[in-house]
């Protein structure tokens, strides 16, 4: 129960604190304001505070300190405070309101890099957290760095319209590839979602044509010849990421703990996969005996199949440039073009794989399984139209069935019709093994 006394200068500091706070009202003054109080804190803290009913609800208004705030002051706030109320005007929903106008104003005063800061803050917590991977984080960094420091981090928050946004990612378009930019505008759209509005709102990413380089049988044995002049670390990591059709990420930062060497599957955890769930990959017999091989040059303790000790992660990398060990081996395999979109990427031996599965007969659910797709849809919109010839010589048989036809294929005919649809380079080579073959015998 509040107690009633006569709010005094000398009064409040007489009031000792107890071990719970407790409350006084203003009253038996002729200067009272019915609903202002003094709460008195355990720490010796006095707080005059207005209390009212409001729409059969409690409204507690705190106007401030004493002594800092006087007596008389308060009295004076708490008079304004009841016609606020008594209008209809809640003052805690007013300095609310006043309040987000000035965190609004702050966060649009801020520069482009500031928010960027911020965001970056919040993406390292979502890391710990494993909401987001790691690589994801590198990703935006460099992205950031790239491609959109130069460009906006001086410019204020609140400048950037609508209009300017869409500048933006057409300049960046003008220079760079359609997936950076609507790299870009996906980071932008991050960092602005809390801003209203947010100026990257309506911007749609742009359709890209997707690559579909898939090495020939000719080119992979070229590719393999090549490795035989590489240190043996870049050797097996090549093989591995050609034989398991898993992500450059991943392959690149295998650890020993992850792999299962009785059962012979490589469990790659949540944090490194997109789909953001753990991922089985069945491991072969060669990829076993690289393993293996591995496993018994290892250093004691060592955490990866990979590792690298001028490395900052501790396992090796490759930025695909000039002088990385990439560039030397698809160099000197012949897999370089004056062609960007020639020349072969890590990422190709990932849909190598993935290709010459679906083109041998195997169907894409097993394949979606093998690469780890979140969702079936996104191996079939890849690889549907590779598995076309199956269905075809399937469909002609059944119609030949239909038709009342007796068409039988020999073995020569079907081995012609393979031989035809090879390349010449392939042509070239099969011949050739051929000739070897019947000199030998």
């Amino acid at each position: 129960m509040d107690k009633e006394i006569s709010f005094t200068k000398r009064c409040f500091e007489q009031l000792e604190p107890l071990e719970k706070r407790y409350r006084i009202q203003d009253a038996n003054q002729r200067d009272s304001v019915k609903g202002l109080i003094l709460e008195i804190m355990p720490s010796g803290s006095k707080f005059f505070r207005f209390r009212r009913k409001r729409l059969g609800r409690d409204v507690s208004v705190t106007f401030g300190e004493f002594p800092n705030l006087t007596i008389e002051n308060a009295r004076k706030l708490a008079k304004q405070t009841a016609v606020e109320l008594s209008e209809g005007v809640n003052p805690n929903e007013a300095k609310r309101e006043q309040k987000r106008e000035a965190e609004l104003e702050r966060e649009l005063s801020m520069t482009v890099q500031e928010l960027f800061d911020v965001f970056e803050v919040e993406f390292k917590l979502k890391v710990k957290t494993n909401e987001r991977r790691p690589k994801s984080l590198r990703d935006i960094q460099s992205l950031w760095k790239a491609h959109l420091q130069p460009r906006v981090a001086e410019l204020q928050v609140g400048d950037i319209s609508p209009l300017d946004a869409n500048n933006l990612l057409k300049k960046i378009l003008i220079s760079k590839s359609v997936p950076i930019r609507n790299k870009c505008l996906s980071l932008m759209k991050s960092m602005f979602n809390e801003q209203e509005p947010n100026p990257f709102t309506k911007i749609k990413k742009l359709a890209d044509v997707k690559r579909e380089r898939v090495l020939t049988k000719l080119e992979v044995k070229n590719l393999l010849e090549a490795l035989n002049h590489e240190e043996q670390i870049y050797q097996d990591v090549i093989k591995l990421l050609l034989l398991t059709g898993q992500r450059k990420s991943c392959v690149f930062s295998m650890e020993w703990r992850e792999v299962d060497h009785e059962r012979g599957v490589w469990i790659i955890p949540t944090s490194k996969m997109k789909a953001k769930r753990p991922h089985a990959v069945p491991l072969t017999v060669e990829v076993m005996d690289i393993l293996k091989r591995r496993s018994a040059q290892a250093e004691r303790g060592e955490k990866y199949v990979f590792p690298a000790s001028r490395s900052l992660t501790g396992h090796i990398t490759e930025k695909s440039g000039k002088g990385s060990f990439w560039w030397r081996i698809t160099e000197r395999a012949g897999l370089r073009s004056d062609e960007k979109e020639q020349n072969v990427t890590i990422h190709d031996l990932r849909r190598t794989i993935a290709s010459w599965s679906v083109m041998r007969g195997g169907n894409i659910q097993m394949t979606s399984k093998l690469l780890g797709h979140s969702d079936i849809s996104i191996t079939a919109s890849t690889y549907a139209h590779l598995d076309v010839e199956q269905v075809r010589a399937e469909l002609g048989i059944t119609t030949a069935e239909l038709m009342g036809l007796n068409v039988v294929e020999s073995k020569v005919d079907k081995l012609v019709k393979e031989i035809e649809q090879l390349s010449e380079e392939e042509r070239r080579e099969l011949f050739k093994n051929f000739k070897l073959n019947l000199t030998l015998d």
